[in-house]
């Protein structure tokens, strides 16, 4: 089992759906693995204190429908002791888990004053220590996501070495600081020189639009071809499950409306009727990106209060458009003054 990554690095190219709080759950990663089956994917992250405590949420967050597989469980904390005991949760058989991976790289400031997520680039003893404890715990493998520095005034060569030495399997590393957050034009150039001295698989990650544009980072970061493992792929999968696709895939209307209805579905039967209902309307109103008089369905969608709602939504869509169900609305195939409303 610990040769998981490993084994995976072997297939290129690999693309994952990144770690992403509030979006990454079970429902989310069925509909990218409905269009992209061959991605990995890794959860939205959970606290190793909440495992540990809390059976319910365990039994909420771990389970998964066997499209999910190989499933990548990402976790934060700041206390060795506590991820360990996290481990033997998550290891158990009945949730079939492929692997850990360690959240060092938040930048929200409550969790960085809390002593998680990137605090952890300063504090590089008790993250060496973090996946020392970690594989001493468990037979699954130790992934670390990671970014380049904290501020930009820390030794990275020494960090990531210090993980590696600590049996880190492989690691995804996002090129801003955790001071940058999420501002920045993306230069992967860092992530390039740095994976140089690394031993173990590395997955680039920041502003990776589509499948196409992966590729193209990877091969454009290293001047003698290929180097890095893989890329990752985050926000621009909202509502575009096809990014993960080669040749810049553009979806018909007709795979829109179906992509939405599974999503709603998948969304209420993980969560319940209630809460799954009121979580989807986030994610159905990003589905209409590119439609013409989108206004009138993104206001209904953002007060649904049930899967009937969602889908009466999505069949007068699919009635009001059934001439264009076969064009592609990103590419602006559907003549926007037909449908002036």
């Amino acid at each position: 089992m610990k040769d998981f990554w490993k084994k995976q690095a072997a297939k290129w190219p690999i693309v994952t759906l990144a770690p992403m709080d509030w979006y990454g759950d079970s429902a989310y990663r069925q509909a990218m693995k409905r269009v992209a089956p061959d991605i990995i994917c890794i959860s939205e992250f959970y606290s190793a204190d909440g495992l540990v405590h809390s059976k319910f949420l365990a039994d909420s967050v771990l389970p998964h429908q066997t499209m999910e597989d190989p499933l990548i469980i990402q976790i934060f904390w700041k206390n060795p002791e506590m991820f360990a005991k996290a481990a033997k949760i998550i290891e158990q058989s009945k949730y079939n888990i492929a692997g850990i991976d360690v959240n060092m790289w938040c930048p929200a400031k409550k969790v960085v004053r809390s002593g998680h997520g990137s605090s952890l680039l300063i504090n590089e003893d008790t993250a060496f220590e973090i996946i020392d404890q970690l594989n001493k715990a468990t037979k699954l493998p130790i992934s670390v996501k990671t970014r380049l520095s904290f501020d930009g005034n820390q030794d990275l060569l020494r960090f990531w070495k210090g993980l590696e030495n600590a049996w880190a399997s492989m690691m995804t590393i996002h090129w801003r600081t955790a001071k940058q957050a999420y501002t920045g034009t993306a230069d992967w150039t860092n992530i390039y020189e740095l994976r140089k001295h690394l031993n173990i698989p590395v997955i680039g990650n920041g502003d990776v639009t589509n499948y196409d544009d992966g590729i193209k980072r990877m091969k454009t970061t290293n001047p003698n071809g290929v180097d890095l493992n893989w890329f990752m792929i985050g926000r621009c999968s909202f509502w575009n499950p096809w990014c993960f696709l080669p040749w810049e895939y553009h979806p018909t209307l007709t795979e829109i409306l179906e992509a939405m209805e599974f999503h709603a579905e998948q969304l209420v039967l993980t969560k319940w009727e209630r809460k799954g209902s009121l979580e989807i309307r986030k994610h159905l109103v990003q589905y209409l990106s590119h439609f013409p008089g989108v206004k009138q369905y993104r206001r209904r969608l953002v007060t649904t209060e049930s899967f009937e709602n969602s889908q009466a939504v999505i069949d007068e869509i699919r009635e009001t458009f059934k001439s264009d169900l076969l064009k592609r609305p990103s590419l602006d195939e559907i003549d926007k003054e037909d449908y002036d409303m």
